[in-house]
């Protein structure tokens, strides 16, 4: 009986030790994956196919030549935001065009993001550049347009990191540090003081009536807009967004009374100095008689 005790006793706590070591590999490999930020690629580890996440709507910043200098604009693209949101917009913004013919993007041909690491509120993006023959201007600008499109993908993100093919480098175009993170610079000094946000370009909009809108920091608020058809201008007005700058605010204005057609809509700004043109965004919509 004691013998049988004994050999009951001695398989108890080899059960008892096995649990603990179960217990402290599990939460090893919990505290190992939690506190360790990891790489995203295009590239699954999973031997199991997981369901992709829908589409959602992602920003991206795109250059313009304005009177005050290169600005960026803004448009929306729906993404699967795989591997991430951050991977997902900044490859459809080096590998494709902006809808608007007038934007463009101030990254080379052969730009392609590698892979993306997140740590709190901070990013590391790694990219492979294609030949960069930018200016200050140009390259400042270049990475305000990844930074503002990288930080709207994930708004918890507050500063960027960049390197490049692995490694961190002094400047990515030869003019501007890149040895510490970058952040949002200050709206009114990074995007264009005034965009048309509704319709988007190419988009089709009912003869009877729309709101023409939008976003601005203008002196005083001011927002002025015209139409055209073919070249002709055949209307302009003038509206006021909600706040003036240095203030990002809305501005609309209603829109009717136009046959159906092709139209292109400008909203400006204007210079309170000389009643120069300072920036402008435009639009092409068709207006159809639905």
């Amino acid at each position: 009986m004691k013998s049988m005790k004994r050999r009951m006793s001695a398989t108890l706590n080899r059960s008892l030790a096995l649990v603990l070591v179960i217990g402290l590999s599990a939460c090893e490999a919990s505290s190992s994956s939690s506190s360790t930020p990891t790489p995203s690629s295009g590239t699954s580890t999973s031997s199991a196919s997981p369901t992709l996440p829908e589409p959602r709507a992602l920003a991206q910043y795109w250059a313009a030549d304005t009177a005050i200098g290169f600005r960026l604009y803004r448009e929306f693209v729906r993404l699967v935001p795989d591997p991430d949101p951050i991977t997902a917009a900044l490859t459809e913004l080096f590998k494709n065009k902006p809808k608007d013919s007038d934007y463009s993007s101030l990254w080379p041909t052969g730009t392609k993001v590698n892979n993306v690491v997140i740590s709190g509120t901070s990013a590391t993006i790694d990219l492979t550049i294609g030949k960069m023959n930018v200016g200050s201007e140009g390259e400042a600008l270049a990475i305000a347009q990844l930074v503002w499109t990288a930080t709207a993908a994930d708004p918890v993100i507050k500063q960027i990191l960049l390197t490049v093919d692995g490694k961190q480098v002094e400047s990515i175009a030869g003019h501007v540090d890149a040895t510490k993170p970058f952040t949002r610079g200050p709206a009114y000094q990074v995007l264009a003081p005034v965009w048309i946000i509704s319709p988007e370009e190419g988009a089709q909009r009912s003869a009877h009536g729309f709101k023409l809108s939008g976003l601005a920091s203008t002196f005083e608020a001011n927002v002025a807009w015209k139409v055209f058809q073919n070249g002709n201008l055949i209307r302009q007005g003038s509206t006021l967004a909600s706040e003036a700058a240095p203030a990002w605010a809305p501005w609309s204005v209603v829109i009717d009374g136009l046959p159906p057609g092709i139209y292109r809509f400008a909203a400006m700004e204007f210079s309170a100095k000389d009643g120069s043109l300072v920036a402008q965004d435009t639009k092409n919509i068709t207006l159809t008689a639905q």
